[in-house]
This record gives C-alpha cells, sequence and structure tokens, in this order.
C-alpha cells in the first residue's frame, strides 16, 4: 500500500476517510475533533491519517 493510499484509510475503522485535505476544501477542514478521540487511535497510525467522518459522529454520540 502507498503512503498516499494508507493517507484516505480512517486509523479507527479502516475505512475511508474520504479526506481531500491538500487538495480543496476537505469536511476535515470545517469540523472539530474533540481531543479525547486521538486517544482511541493506535500508536502506529497517530498521525498518518485523518479520522473518517463516521467515526467522529460515533465518538460524539
Amino acid at each position: 500500500m502507498s503512503v498516499k493510499e494508507e493517507e484516505r484509510i480512517c486509523p479507527i475503522c479502516g475505512g475511508d476517510n474520504n479526506c481531500q485535505h491538500g487538495q480543496g476544501d476537505c469536511w476535515c477542514d470545517k469540523v472539530k475533533f474533540p481531543k479525547k478521540i486521538f486517544d482511541i487511535i493506535p500508536e502506529d497510525k497517530k498521525g498518518k491519517a485523518c479520522v473518517c467522518k463516521t467515526c467522529l459522529e460515533k465518538f460524539q454520540k
């Protein structure tokens, strides 16, 4: 898997994070991620890819 492909995978669920960061407007630039959500990301995946919208919504509930 290439680095570019890895960036599109949510580090929590492994699904497509639908991130367009760096390519224009992205949904992740318009929302606030609770600090605690980063605590559930495995250490080896932190800082490598965005959390997907589904995981963010599940975490906020």
